[in-house]
């Protein structure tokens, strides 16, 4: 069987792992996910739609959220919009086509590239998007680096955070979006994905303890000019780095790999959220990209930070895109302070 990794980028997920697959039998714990989102740079306002589907169980978590607010430490009351819905009926349909009593309609209209996503939501909350690919899906199989920082150079097959599979594919969000009773236009570069395992219910929400971002940004008008994207494993012993085990680029179009990468993180000096990020990205080529990045808005559900950032690269490039930090309730608790 061929490496995943040494095949062409893009080339792995085939049309049959954008719907169902086949669960565990008998297993609670199977989850599939969907998941997609949007951003408004210039507000500082991200969007997030997520579906899990317990197959198993017939049963649908939906999660729907709006954040843009500067104030790290605003709580539930910084909330632009959220509204959460546990137990909603799983469809007959399937994922290319699907819609939910808890106002979700997705439609996958072109297959592998482009979604319509329409959400009616509560408090005059309304989602109106058609999302374009960018690339192809890439599965977690096929982004992995070469290298896992925390193996002392050594050639290694990095611990991937999220097991079994995963798909992400970045896409150009275009339409409207109406929160709480305010219109907005909505044209920018943002990721959408696809995943299943068995996930149990956890503090962590995968079962252990688990510290990684998801982290991205895209440059140039609507985002069209380059993009990047991390998942990383974070050692609890010192959580200011990230060991990049997944990664790609879109440089004008061109997908490209990454070999190695990691992520440096600067906390609050009294609270678990972050202050600053920064990555090192080595692509297939050999170029090493620098990306340093300041939050402008929060999102803080729980043990883990979501936050809207502004990048910059050395020679003064300006890109948007997030943080997304999970981390582990009882974990924080234990270590009690950030580092610094």
């Amino acid at each position: 069987m061929s490496d995943p990794r040494q095949d062409e980028l893009g080339s792995f997920v085939k049309r049959s792992d954008l719907y169902f697959h086949q669960p565990r039998y008998r297993d609670y714990r199977w989850l599939e996910t969907n998941w997609f989102t949007w951003i408004i740079p210039e507000k500082a306002m991200r969007g997030h739609l997520r579906c899990a589907f317990r197959t198993n169980m017939d049963v649908v978590e939906c999660l729907a959220f709006v954040w843009d607010n500067p104030d790290p430490t605003a709580g539930e009351f910084g909330i632009k919009y959220q509204d959460l819905r546990s137990h909603v009926p799983m469809p007959v349909t399937n994922l290319d086509r699907y819609e939910l009593v808890s106002g979700y309609r997705v439609e996958m209209t072109r297959p592998m590239s482009e979604w319509a996503v329409h959400y009616e939501g509560l408090a005059d909350t309304v989602f109106d998007l058609h999302l374009e690919g960018m690339m192809p899906p890439v599965h977690v199989a096929e982004t992995g680096t070469e290298t896992n920082p925390a193996d002392s150079g050594k050639s290694a097959k990095p611990k991937a955070t999220i097991r079994h599979g995963h798909i992400d594919q970045m896409m150009r969000v275009r339409g409207n979006v109406r929160v709480r009773g305010e219109d907005y236009e909505v044209d920018f570069a943002s990721p959408r994905d696809h995943s299943w395992s068995p996930r149990p219910e956890s503090s962590s929400g995968y079962g252990f303890p688990m510290s990684g971002n998801f982290d991205w940004g895209s440059f140039g008008p609507a985002g069209q000019d380059f993009t990047f994207f991390v998942q990383t494993r974070n050692d609890w012993d010192d959580l200011r780095t990230g060991h990049v085990h997944n990664s790609y680029l879109i440089d004008h179009g061109k997908l490209l790999r990454i070999k190695e990468g990691v992520g440096r993180y600067t906390y609050a000096p009294n609270d678990w959220y972050l202050t600053d990020v920064h990555y090192e990205l080595v692509d297939e080529h050999g170029r090493t990209h620098v990306f340093d990045g300041t939050p402008q808005s929060y999102f803080r559900p729980g043990s883990g930070t979501l936050a809207v950032v502004e990048w910059r690269t050395p020679d003064g490039e300006v890109g948007w895109g997030e943080y997304n930090w999970h981390g582990d309730l009882y974990e924080l608790q234990r270590i009690g302070k950030p580092p610094q």
